[in-house]
């Protein structure tokens, strides 16, 4: 079982089965550190067939490269038959879509049937608007917690089940989906599990990307999902500039001399109480 840190994925950039250059993107990328070559959400029911068509090409024709290769298979069927698909060793790992009570041991099946498969599970259906399942959902997740690299939040999903729409402007945080974040965060990082932050799906609004970055980094989130190239450059300078800033901080909390309490950089350091922050940032600097 080849384990990922976390941390290395950067910005990570989706990419339909169905584009017509699929083979070239899966072997040179579209510099992010990471991808996802979907068949689910991003391809349409009619197109299904043809995107898997194209993923066993592009997998037939793949080499090993410097960026992370994930699919996300549409189900636990899907799941299955790529996993029977020449080259789907050099993937890294799988995006499980729609994660929830119902499909969790559908895909747990497929899961124990390929030992070693590494995957990203989806928290984006209506389960996860109910407080009271995530912790059913956490046990779940717990039977195959050796093979989860991080949870995603499918913000999209969310929001269509809420009838809305991210709105110009405004980041995720300014809108009902904030609490839904707030609750998968208690529910899941106290036990181990790193959280994605999730898409931000307007391409040319840079500002308030910026402003939502700085707001994943309160919810300690990171492996931001990319739609769009122009989005990554800026996701992963944002990375190496935050774990740049604050890795002083970080060492200063990891290093056995250090005091219990002291000031750093204007601001009260306690090593007991930091020290899992210092360890994470030390973690993102590493991986930038």
């Amino acid at each position: 079982m080849k384990k990922i840190n976390y941390f290395s994925l950067g910005a990570t950039l989706y990419t339909p089965c169905t584009h017509a250059r699929l083979s070239e993107i899966m072997q040179h990328g579209l510099g992010s550190k990471s991808m996802v070559f979907c068949t689910e959400d991003a391809v349409a029911e009619y197109d299904l067939q043809e995107s898997l068509a194209n993923l066993r090409l592009a997998l037939s024709n793949t080499d090993d490269v410097s960026f992370y290769r994930f699919v996300r298979p549409r189900n636990s069927d899907i799941f299955s038959e790529i996993l029977s698909f020449e080259g789907i060793d050099k993937i890294e790992g799988f995006v499980l879509p729609k994660y929830d009570l119902k499909t969790a041991d559908d895909y747990h099946q497929v899961i124990t049937s390929h030992p070693g498969v590494m995957v990203m599970p989806t928290l984006e259906s209506s389960d996860i608007l109910d407080p009271s399942n995530l912790s059913k959902i956490r046990k779940k997740l717990d039977k195959i917690k050796e093979n989860v690299i991080c949870l995603r939040i499918g913000g999209n999903d969310l929001f269509n089940l809420l009838g809305l729409k991210r709105m110009q402007y405004q980041t995720i945080y300014e809108s009902p989906l904030r609490a839904v974040i707030e609750q998968i965060v208690i529910a899941f990082r106290p036990y181990g599990y790193e959280i994605s932050a999730p898409v931000f799906d307007f391409i040319n609004d840079i500002e308030t990307l910026k402003s939502e970055l700085y707001m994943d980094l309160n919810f300690g989130l990171f492996c931001k999902t990319a739609i769009h190239p122009r989005q990554v450059e800026i996701i992963e300078s944002f990375y190496q500039e935050y774990s740049s800033v604050y890795i002083k901080q970080a060492e200063s909390i990891l290093s056995e001399q250090s005091s219990a309490v002291y000031q750093l950089n204007g601001q009260m350091m306690e090593k007991s109480c930091h020290f899992n922050w210092a360890q994470r940032t030390k973690n993102l600097a590493s991986s930038f």
